[in-house]
């Protein structure tokens, strides 16, 4: 009901705004860095953490500093939470270091046990995409070995179905990074490489995951750590340091929609994720890793939160 009221509340404030509009959902305390988010078909945000290797649910609320966090699970013997993704209603697989685990909330509703489907000899597993939901196989980016793995989430199994230049590793942000993001609409798979600061796709067969087309360049000079990306193939990036949502059209045209590099709304964006407003319009959720532009303690001025975006998208 909270999350009902919630988006009531920013459908009125919105009325017909032409732009789109920001509001902070939830802060996590200081040192919280959030590095992506899935929506619960309740609603409810389900948010990975990179400080510690914890997933945890937010419910919205009305009003600011209202809205409430609850732990999901802790993944032992792991250093960080990564891609999330929902195999089937309420049950998703997620990265936590190198290895996959399912957490099921389909009885549960908040708090689950994660089992570990398989530990995959990876460089760094990053974000990940269903692939398959009759057979609930995943696509996951490395971003150390530039690569795709699909892992079948029912027999552990894994195999690489994707390398290219496109995703190739460099190390102009300081760390060796290739691919970063990953999502499957349409048949494509999408993923950027944030150090070359490109957005790409590769046309896929929804069951093996391998090639049907050319690895394709849709955009250049966009800086992003994760996205989401809608129906029409229309793009929305967490831009990191640029601190901005920037929407990148299928022709590979693109505009910041919100923040801007001196902007602490949107500071080391991180993530985004579709959610659904009453009247069946969209609202972007976008998580962040904190303002670390005048740390404290060698950590964050704030801690990671989760805006929504909202209005004409």
């Amino acid at each position: 009901m909270a999350f009902i009221i919630f988006l009531l509340t920013v459908l009125c404030a919105l009325g017909s705004s032409p732009t789109p509009s920001l509001y902070e959902v939830y802060r996590f305390p200081n040192g919280t860095w959030v590095e992506n988010i899935a929506v619960r078909p309740n609603g409810n945000l389900l948010v990975a953490l990179v400080n510690t290797p914890e997933l945890w649910e937010i419910t919205p609320s009305t009003h600011l500093g209202h809205s409430t966090a609850q732990l999901v699970c802790h993944f032992d013997r792991a250093d960080s939470v990564n891609g999330i993704t929902e195999l089937s209603p309420d049950i998703y697989a997620v990265v936590a270091s190198n290895s996959v685990w399912k957490v099921d909330l389909s009885v549960c509703q908040n708090v689950s046990k994660p089992i570990r489907i398989a530990t995959l000899p990876a460089g760094t597993l990053n974000g990940m995409a269903t692939l398959d939901e009759e057979r609930r196989s995943v696509a996951i980016s490395d971003s150390q070995l530039g690569l795709v793995w699909r892992l079948d989430t029912h027999t552990g199994n894994y195999t690489v179905i994707h390398q290219d230049e496109t995703m190739a590793p460099t190390d102009e942000l300081g760390l060796m990074l290739g691919i970063n993001g990953l999502r499957i609409t349409n048949g494509y798979l999408y993923y950027n490489n944030s150090p070359r600061r490109i957005f790409c796709r590769v046309h896929i067969d929804r069951h093996t995951g391998g090639a049907l087309g050319p690895y394709e360049t849709i955009a250049h000079n966009v800086l992003a750590d994760d996205f989401a990306v809608n129906s029409n193939g229309v793009a929305y990036l967490a831009g990191l340091t640029d601190n901005v949502v920037t929407k990148v059209f299928r022709n590979g045209s693109h505009k910041v929609i919100a923040g801007s590099l001196d902007s602490k709304d949107l500071m080391t964006a991180t993530s985004a994720a579709f959610g659904k407003l009453p009247n069946g319009r969209e609202i972007l959720y976008v998580t962040t890793g904190g303002e670390s532009e005048h740390p404290v303690n060698n950590t964050y001025t704030r801690g990671g939160k989760i805006m929504a975006l909202a209005g004409d998208l």
